[in-house]
């Protein structure tokens, strides 16, 4: 291309972007690379995040950004689309291919919005909904109170064994012939055990309901095949993008019911152009094209042997970290983990002990995890009687089970001799806290960021 004086190469208008910000926003520069040096120097567990390549933060600082349109390729609402619809279309060709998928829509602007983007396309105000309870290791958007889909629709829980803290597909499946939902929803964001799709498309179709797997958590292990797959056998499956390695951003995917037929306005339509309408002009608008093309980038990552292996690590990992805990006392729900997630009844340990102090403490010493609500937990929500541990970042960043039993060894110092004031105070020595934040940091200096 002919560059006329002033212009720059797209090359150079891309290397130049990060001293841009130095230069004209000192601040902004300055926290963001606090938070990059945060990062470097403490140990990242919390099972909701990840860590995306220097490839996907480069196609998310592009200028793919500043494009506005509305639609799906082929079909826009502005002009000069060409490019942008080759980058949607490529996009979701590879969601495709990982998920073995025969719809993929990337343009959700995050997993709670794909949800939002179903719930709206098959139920219409107080239909019924069966989901796993937020208490019980469920999601704000399968129907909290506090959530759009508590508030529009008629929600009803179901709950894991009081005793095991699994899941009961016998009693769910009474549970549905009772109620008779619209929709199932499956997939949760605290359970640390492998979900057994079938049983839930056999319970949907018993009861003539439509089934959503949300995968959020286990969307990375499920297209590495290190969780069985739900996409033949949910409706429709969602998932986050940025929790499996990629984007902030969300997804739809669907398997053989792409093309089942739904009634729509008096016509049948098919189920994947059904959500296509409800995405826009339901929905959203503009998608955030950059996302987009910062979820292509991610999605081919995903095919690489590379990151495939990994998602077998991820879960090697959790499992030394569960037994480490247990080995040291601690009461792990359900006694161990098949996915990336550990989750821990630190009230069991001590007298007063609650999930809340147990991460601001923790935190304080550059262990960085967070405070969950167990099933059936005595604390509420703010304070809980759990936390919740996971294992990508750490994994990607090259830890292996050794490592896993030096972090199970530096938690348990913390939280076997921090003094308990109450649920939400604590008193850490200094020279405990230092003596485990150089542990630490010594630790993450061995395994430093992988981008």
């Amino acid at each position: 291309m002919e560059l006329f004086p002033g212009q720059l190469s797209a090359q150079a208008f891309g290397k130049d972007i990060f001293s841009t910000l130095k230069d004209n926003d000192s601040r902004v520069y300055e926290l963001i690379t606090k938070e990059y040096e945060r990062l470097q120097s403490s140990l990242q567990l919390i099972a909701a995040e990840n860590q995306c390549s220097r490839a996907v933060l480069a196609a998310l600082g592009s200028v793919i950004q500043n494009k506005t349109t509305e639609g799906f390729p082929g079909a826009r609402y502005h002009g000069g689309c060409e490019i942008v619809d080759e980058v949607e279309r490529l996009a979701a060709a590879r969601a495709r291919e990982a998920f073995g998928a025969k719809y993929a829509n990337v343009q959700p602007h995050s997993g709670t919005g794909a949800n939002q983007i179903i719930l709206t396309a098959i139920l219409g105000r107080g239909d019924k909904v069966l989901s796993l309870g937020l208490d019980q290791g469920g999601h704000l958007s399968h129907g909290a109170k506090v959530s759009f889909s508590g508030k529009f629709f008629d929600i009803e829980n179901y709950y894991v064994d009081k005793e095991t803290f699994l899941l009961d597909y016998d009693a769910i499946g009474r549970q549905a012939r009772e109620v008779k939902p619209k929709l199932i929803i499956c997939g949760a964001s605290a359970y640390s055990r492998t979900i057994d799709f079938k049983k839930f498309r056999e319970i949907a179709d018993s009861v003539g309901a439509y089934l959503l797997a949300d995968i959020s958590h286990i969307a990375g292990l499920m297209m590495a095949g290190a969780h069985p797959s739900c996409v033949d056998y949910a409706h429709f499956t969602t998932t986050s993008t940025y929790k499996p390695g990629g984007p902030r951003g969300g997804l739809i995917v669907m398997g053989k019911d792409y093309e089942s037929k739904i009634k729509v306005g008096g016509r049948d339509i098919a189920l994947w152009e059904h959500i296509e309408k409800t995405t826009f002009p339901g929905m959203q608008g503009t998608p955030y094209l950059n996302n987009v093309a910062a979820k292509a980038v991610f999605f081919k990552e995903t095919l690489s042997d590379e990151y495939r292996a990994r998602q077998f690590k991820i879960i090697d990992n959790a499992k030394a970290l569960a037994g480490g805990l247990a080995g040291l006392g601690y009461d792990v729900v359900t006694g161990g983990t098949d996915n990336h997630m550990v989750l821990v009844n630190v009230g069991n340990l001590r007298e007063g002990l609650t999930g809340l102090a147990g991460q601001k403490c923790l935190e304080e010493c550059g262990i960085i995890v967070n405070m969950n609500r167990l099933p059936y937990d005595k604390k509420s929500a703010a304070i809980t009687s759990g936390v919740r541990l996971g294992t990508p970042i750490v994994t990607k960043n090259g830890m292996g089970p050794v490592e896993m039993g030096s972090i199970s060894a530096l938690i348990d110092v913390v939280l076997k001799e921090v003094k308990v004031k109450s649920d939400s105070e604590y008193e850490i020595d200094k020279s405990l806290r230092d003596e485990v934040r150089v542990k630490v940091k010594q630790l993450c200096g061995r395994f430093p960021m992988r981008y």
